[in-house]
């Protein structure tokens, strides 16, 4: 299992506002009946809509400066391994992400009001994908890179010699293309790998987005540093959380 926590990104065209976020992640609900919809949850609810995560998480920023992050997104990205082990894929995630919330909070490894860190404390929802796309940094779209602008130059051609601009052979460019499509390394399907190209195989995987302040919006909690350290262990595989409290 693959967990990443990333700071909400401010400044320049960034939003104060957790909304461009949310709206991101119900990107994959687009065009979908309404029972295969996936929904927000958090540790005691689900079918919760965009606009009451978005509501919840602005309203719950008190004494944060304008350059300060409001919320952290947490990806947690389960291997293929434990992917199989899962009965019901949503249902079983939905029951994974709470585990690992409960870590997560346990993991600041303080008080608030005399009382131990619990999830109770921690305002988060999350939200299943299933989907993931190849992105420019991969290393397949990467290697396929030379390949992928050899071909863009001769479709270029091929429209210049359609329009009399430019002299040349479309059949014989044509057939460049064929062999630079089939002699690119990587592949999917029989195809060359390009960037936005879904990914096969089960890819499901869990976006969370969690408040920078505590449930009763009077502390601040931050994940990222050395000084405090916990494990969980999921499915046999030991997680290791950094977390820092810094209110």
């Amino acid at each position: 299992m693959y967990i990443t926590i990333t700071a909400q990104k401010l400044g320049g065209d960034y939003s104060q506002s957790s909304a461009d976020f949310a709206d991101y992640l119900e990107k994959e609900n687009q065009g979908l009946e309404q029972e295969d919809i996936e929904h927000f949850f958090n540790q005691y609810g689900g079918e919760i809509e965009a606009k009451e995560v978005v509501k919840e998480i602005d309203a719950n920023t008190a004494k944060l400066k304008k350059k300060e992050p409001k919320f952290y997104s947490i990806t947690v990205s389960p291997s293929q391994s434990e992917l199989r082990k899962l009965q019901s894929n949503s249902e079983d995630l939905k029951k994974y992400t709470r585990a690992i919330m409960n870590d997560y909070a346990t993991s600041f490894n303080r008080e608030i009001n005399g009382k131990p860190i619990s999830v109770d404390d921690i305002k988060y929802y999350a939200k299943i994908e299933h989907q993931r796309t190849f992105k420019g940094t991969d290393k397949q779209v990467k290697e396929n890179q030379p390949f992928a602008t050899k071909i863009l130059q001769l479709k270029t051609d091929i429209r210049k010699t359609e329009n009399h601009q430019l002299d040349g052979n479309i059949d014989k460019m044509k057939s460049q293309i064929a062999k630079l499509e089939a002699e690119a390394p990587h592949q999917q399907n029989g195809k060359r790998i390009v960037q936005g190209m879904k990914k096969d195989g089960n890819q499901s995987h869990i976006h969370i987005i969690v408040s920078r302040k505590d449930a009763s919006n009077s502390v601040s909690l931050s994940p990222g540093s050395k000084y405090k350290a916990s494990e969980v262990e999921m499915h046999g595989k030991v997680v290791k959380w950094l977390f820092r409290s810094d209110g």
